[in-house]
């Protein structure tokens, strides 16, 4: 019997999304600014980080703050928004045209296979019962390309009810975070990757700590199940 032959097929995503990062800061920096502007806010971080008419009678975020993506202890990932568009297209197994976009991607739904919180408030009422933290949330929005994931087969067709992905959702976005096929996590390809800012969503405040969604807190197996359940009902209703 013949080898079956390899195929390789990208999975392109929607021209929007941006940096997403979380991080622990100094209290007193939350306590000032979380009632501020939030061009106030930006507006200092910027000046902190440039080193450019720093404002020395405001505090900052902690003692050696230098730039606002590396205030990332918390969350940091960088991709298209939730509700973006997927697209797949199959290109040569040999790899040699993987960004070849001469012929239009088909556009599908993958599966939404869970989504992490990771929420704050304006207050910090809830450590009367949690535990919380003061944090920065910043997320640069952005237009352009999000990378790629890419899929090889051992000659199957690709199977667009096979692809899920995870997100992360905040105050200010909601990420998309990894991608799946057939249950298999994908690389995220950011070799073609290039974005032009269209503005900046900032806030602080105080993060209920037990509620946060850590991806050790996620049940794979839960997951998995759920999307089984859904194959049979998306396969039926003729989704993709």
């Amino acid at each position: 019997m013949a080898a079956k032959t390899k195929r390789r097929f990208r999975i392109d995503v929607g021209a929007y999304g941006g940096e997403l990062v979380v991080g622990t800061v100094d209290e007193e920096f939350v306590k000032h600014f979380v009632n501020e502007s939030e061009g106030d806010l930006i507006d200092h971080l910027h000046s902190l980080e440039w080193d450019e008419d720093v404002n020395k009678d405001l505090p900052k975020p902690f003692e050696d703050f230098y730039c606002w993506n590396e205030t990332d202890d918390i969350e940091h990932c960088n991709g298209p928004y939730s509700d973006t568009e997927w697209y797949w297209t199959e290109v040569s197994a040999d790899e040699s045209d993987d960004w070849n976009y001469d012929v239009d991607g088909k556009e599908f739904k993958p599966w939404h296979l869970y989504d992490r919180e990771t929420y704050h408030d304006d207050n910090d009422e809830a450590k009367e019962k949690h535990k919380v933290t003061p944090v920065l949330v910043y997320h640069t929005g952005e237009k352009g390309g999000f990378g790629s994931w890419f899929v090889e087969t051992k000659g199957e067709d690709f199977d667009p009810l096979q692809v899920s992905y995870s997100t992360v959702a905040t105050n200010v976005a909601e990420i998309v975070e990894d991608v799946w096929y057939s249950k298999e996590q994908l690389d995220h390809n950011m070799d073609w990757c290039d974005t032009r800012g269209k503005g900046d969503d900032v806030k602080v405040g105080w993060m209920n700590v037990d509620w946060h969604d850590t991806l050790d807190k996620i049940d794979m197996n839960e997951m998995w199940e759920g999307f089984e359940d859904s194959l049979e009902w998306r396969t039926e209703n003729n989704e993709n």
